[in-house]
């Protein structure tokens, strides 16, 4: 590693383990008991660094002499007219492929080394680089060394060999919490309205508090039009000081809608599955309220629901329609990870303060593409960068650790921006219809 005017506002800090710190002890020739400098780190260093290249040089000084000496075979196969080599003269490119266990393990003299043996550097005298390999290996008093040695730590090319080994991570046992239908819940149903400030309704994303994407970014600061319930919040029983329900969310299935009387939806709210069983006999005949199948598009082989079209009870109105915001919303939250158009992926830019197109001169956009807040700017919301948080939430909670790097939102996060001509068409939605299935909820 290179470092530029280390001393001039950069540091290096040394990290050392017991084990390396006795080296460095043998190293510096210092007691145990005296403190290690950045000196005494620099010894080691250039020790090991020395170390390592004479264990290398005996292979380095083979490797040449071999060189050198099919270079001269060559030379003598390679005339004007072009190369004819004779068998005799191929076969001295020829190396034993394997020695015998006498040749390898009989005791020898220690005048028999690897760089005396004549066929490596009988032509020292004619050749300078065999002159100048010798007197390198002198400098590093490598001379003698057994070619029994040598011939073991050969380089070898190797095909790299990984192994994985997938160990799942369950979640921790937990006691369910018991399910409760709540009366505004009920009076919903029957009227399309929410009370004020009722406890069975909070906003979407605020039931992620509880969870580790909410350590990056406060939740509150999302918009709230989508909400949830109570009881959709409530999973299983929490313990700890800083209970962590990660493990624990629950995917969102049933929706319900509200109209107050127009085409236009007014109120989206994510109901558990006990509510949706317990209330389908109310919203079937109810004219306030709607009840919506949805699931999040996993995959671009499949067509996007979030129209909340293909399944309804009761059927829709021709004219029915649900807001581009409340869309996205339930979207981002459910941990779609595909947008249906470009202008959906805009809007949901926007909505995030994330940078959707190249910047223009005076706005500044961080490193991850948040846009920074601009005091009594309506369009930049957020103070902080949700990037961190999104990450969170749409790999760790909504995928379970699930690669997205090829994703639309994969690629958003990863800092990049989405051209246009990577939004198919209509995005695959499906049509609006409503299928005549029979409805069979679970708890």
């Amino acid at each position: 590693m290179r470092m530029r005017k280390l001393g001039k506002g950069q540091s290096v800090v040394f990290c050392i383990p017991e084990e390396i710190q006795s080296k460095i002890y043998m190293a510096a020739g210092n007691p145990n008991d005296v403190g290690i400098t950045v000196s005494d780190v620099l010894i080691w260093a250039i020790s090991e660094t020395y170390a390592d290249l004479r264990r290398s040089m005996p292979l380095w000084a083979m490797q040449g002499a071999r060189f050198e000496r099919q270079k001269a075979i060559w030379a003598e196969a390679t005339s004007s007219s072009g190369v004819s080599m004779s068998l005799q003269q191929a076969e001295r490119f020829l190396e034993d492929e394997a020695q015998t266990l006498e040749y390898r393990y009989k005791p020898s003299a220690a005048t028999r080394t690897t760089l005396d043996q004549p066929h490596l550097f009988s032509n020292s005298e004619g050749s300078p680089y065999l002159t100048d390999i010798r007197k390198r290996c002198k400098e590093f008093d490598i001379l003698h060394f057994k070619s029994s040695t040598l011939q073991e730590e050969q380089e070898r090319e190797l095909s790299p060999e990984i192994e994985q080994e997938r160990q799942v991570e369950r979640p921790h046992p937990a006691e369910p919490e018991s399910h409760h239908l709540h009366r505004d819940v009920t009076s919903f149903v029957a009227t399309g309205r929410i009370p004020l400030r009722s406890p069975a309704f909070i906003p979407a994303f605020q039931t992620l508090s509880n969870t580790s994407a909410a350590d990056h970014f406060d939740v509150n600061e999302f918009p709230s039009s989508v909400l949830a319930t109570a009881d959709y919040k409530r999973t299983v029983r929490l313990a700890g000081r800083y209970p962590c329900a990660d493990s624990y969310q629950r995917p969102i299935q049933w929706i319900l809608t509200s109209t107050r009387g127009g085409q236009a939806v007014e109120d989206l709210v994510i109901i558990s599955p006990y509510e949706a069983q317990e209330l389908i006999l109310d919203i079937e005949k109810s004219k306030s309220v709607s009840l919506h199948l949805y699931a999040p598009q996993p995959n671009l082989d499949f067509p996007a629901l979030d129209e909340l079209k293909l399944y309804t009870v009761p059927p829709l109105g021709a004219d029915w329609q649900l807001p581009c915001h409340l869309r996205l919303q339930l979207n981002l939250f459910a941990g779609q990870l595909y947008f249906g158009s470009s202008s959906d992926y805009r809007e949901t830019c926007e909505i995030l303060s994330l940078a959707w197109k190249h910047t223009e001169e005076g706005i500044t956009v961080e490193a991850d593409g948040f846009i920074v807040w601009k005091c009594g700017d309506p369009k930049y919301r957020f103070k902080k960068s949700p990037v961190k948080f999104l990450k969170t939430l749409l790999t760790k909670i909504r995928r379970d650790c699930e690669g997205i790097d090829k994703t639309h939102w994969g690629r958003i996060l990863g800092g990049e921006i989405i051209e246009s001509s990577d939004f198919s068409g209509d995005g695959g939605k499906t049509a609006g219809h409503s299928l005549a299935l029979p409805l069979r909820l679970r708890n």
